[in-house]
């Protein structure tokens, strides 16, 4: 009466299909967690151009999860999205020691971790001249 078990009785590429299934299912938990979007506020430490639109910054900033200040570099891209006080500027519009605020994508995949700047705001100092 083994037959009547809907296991045996299943075709054989649905039993093929389940034990697929259950293989990658296997790995599920070892995973790299999925990219993580971090905003954070600092000063320029350091500017590496590949081009006038990408390369990486090197920003001082202060890190609530580390409870510290601490120096990220972040490869900036042709999609990033530079403002600088307000309006659309270029990767080489920015310069070491200006204030900064953005959004820092950070995936880690196989032990590597990627952090890539998706928008970057530079807020200048105005002068007071008359």
């Amino acid at each position: 009466m083994l037959w009547k078990t809907p296991f045996l009785r299943s075709s054989r590429s649905s039993r093929a299909a389940m034990f697929v299934t259950l293989m990658f299912c296997v790995g599920c938990s070892e995973r790299d967690p999925g990219p993580e979007v971090i905003t954070l506020e600092g000063k320029v430490e350091n500017v590496h151009r590949s081009s006038d639109t990408t390369g990486q910054l090197t920003v001082r900033f202060y890190s609530d999860k580390q409870k510290q200040e601490i120096v990220g570099t972040a490869q900036v891209t042709q999609e990033t999205e530079i403002m600088i006080d307000g309006v659309a500027g270029t990767f080489k519009d920015i310069r070491l020691g200006e204030s900064v605020r953005g959004e820092v994508r950070v995936e880690k995949k196989g032990g590597q971790k990627t952090q890539t700047i998706l928008k970057i705001q530079v807020i200048r100092p105005h002068s007071g001249g008359g």
